[in-house]
């Protein structure tokens, strides 16, 4: 199990595994006409779409959080 003090970046690297997944065969498949060479350049467009995404995911979170801390009605 992943220890409490973790729990944020698990949580952003969980979050940052999959939708840097499904972006990147997203944006490979609406650019190409062929499914077998999209499937070939997934997992090196998912690899360098991880290395974006999990390092600002730990930027973007905390700043989302915030801001939806300020435009939710706390009733």
């Amino acid at each position: 199990m992943i220890p409490q003090k973790l729990q944020f970046q698990a949580f952003s690297f969980v979050m940052s595994f999959f939708m840097s997944g499904v972006m990147s065969l997203t944006m490979l498949a609406i650019e190409s006409n062929d499914i077998g060479q999209t499937l070939m350049s997934w997992p090196k467009a998912w690899a360098i779409a991880m290395l974006i995404a999990f390092p600002c995911s730990l930027v973007v979170v905390p700043l989302t959080q915030r801001l939806m801390a300020k435009l939710v009605d706390k009733e």
